[in-house]
């Protein structure tokens, strides 16, 4: 059963930019910045993440839910992990990289596993937006997918700010942020890594993570590979 804090905390990220939003839009109404267009630039920028956050939200809502649900029909299939990390770390950089964060990768080729449609991206996209995302600028991200016997690993590996032993108690819960003075610009749902959890959970299989304040994170997981 989900806990009515959920949905205040919910309630409250899902109002936030709209309020920021409307608050804007009634700047550019009134014309408070005068008749040029110049002005309210940056204003309609501001809007435009706001509501790019927002869509973030509920995406990660629809999924939250649907694994979360227990008569959820899932059809496996064979997909290719290796393909689908260079994919996402392709995204990554061709993306805007002011940050100057190298993005390397140890990818062993042709390893596969049997998956939902679009879940392997899920749990890769999360665990490396957040290692970018939460990283220091000149830093790097490394990704390492292997396979080990039965069993295939995938290791993201960041140089960011890392977390002490008590957020990384909670870190995986629904809506938990890192709150401090290093994160507090920082966007995020707060729910990618409890689907992450969620999804590994759903194939049986591990996540860890280690990290040390002010060095960096390494999120592991292990999951079934195919024969």
């Amino acid at each position: 059963m989900t806990s009515p804090h959920i949905f205040t905390v919910l309630a409250h990220d899902l109002k936030s930019p709209l309020n920021a939003v409307e608050s804007y839009l009634e700047i550019m109404q009134n014309r408070i910045m005068g008749e040029s267009l110049d002005p309210y630039m940056p204003i309609l920028e501001k809007s435009i993440a706001r509501l790019h956050q927002m869509r973030e939200l509920i995406t990660d809502v629809v999924v939250w839910s649907r694994i979360r649900d227990p008569s959820l029909s899932r059809e496996l299939a064979t997909q290719d992990v290796s393909k689908t990390a260079r994919l996402i770390l392709d995204r990554y950089r061709k993306g805007d990289m002011t940050r100057n964060i190298t993005i390397s990768d140890d990818i062993e080729d042709g390893i596969t596993c049997k998956a939902g449609s679009g879940e392997i991206d899920l749990i890769l996209g999360h665990l490396i937006d957040n290692a970018v995302k939460y990283n220091r600028n000149n830093g790097s991200v490394t990704v390492t997918v292997r396979k080990e016997g039965e069993c295939l690993t995938i290791a993201v590996a960041d140089t960011g700010i890392g977390m002490t032993a008590e957020e990384q108690s909670r870190l995986f819960q629904e809506f938990a942020r890192m709150k401090n003075d290093k994160t507090r610009n920082i966007p995020g749902t707060g729910l990618g890594l409890a689907i992450v959890k969620g999804l590994i959970e759903l194939y049986q299989g591990t996540i860890k993570v280690r990290s040390v304040p002010d060095r960096g994170t390494t999120i592991s997981l292990t999951l079934l590979s195919d024969p």
